[in-house]
């Protein structure tokens, strides 16, 4: 999952739910609050599905965790003996 570069308007930084893929969207306007969740005004057009960048961080670092998590290899705890014939399928 790749991060999204802020964007900035008069001094509020923040992305929009729309620029991410929908499962990631849906994933993170769970976790919103209405302070979080923010309108922008730009150019006599309102971005009602802004979300403040500190905030999508915050979800962001905590999603890529758990990717990382299930993607993390299994450690073997012995080492396979070399004298040991390999099984062929």
């Amino acid at each position: 999952m790749s991060k999204l570069i802020n964007r900035t308007y008069k001094g509020i930084e923040y992305i929009q739910l729309s620029s991410l893929p929908t499962a990631q969207a849906e994933s993170l306007k769970a976790t919103l609050t209405e302070r979080t969740l923010i309108k922008i005004l730009k150019d006599d057009v309102v971005l009602n599905d802004c979300v403040l960048y500190g905030s999508y961080e915050e979800w962001y670092a905590a999603n890529t965790e758990e990717a990382v998590e299930e993607i993390r290899p299994v450690i073997l705890t012995s080492k396979p003996s070399l004298n040991e014939p390999v099984p062929v399928a």
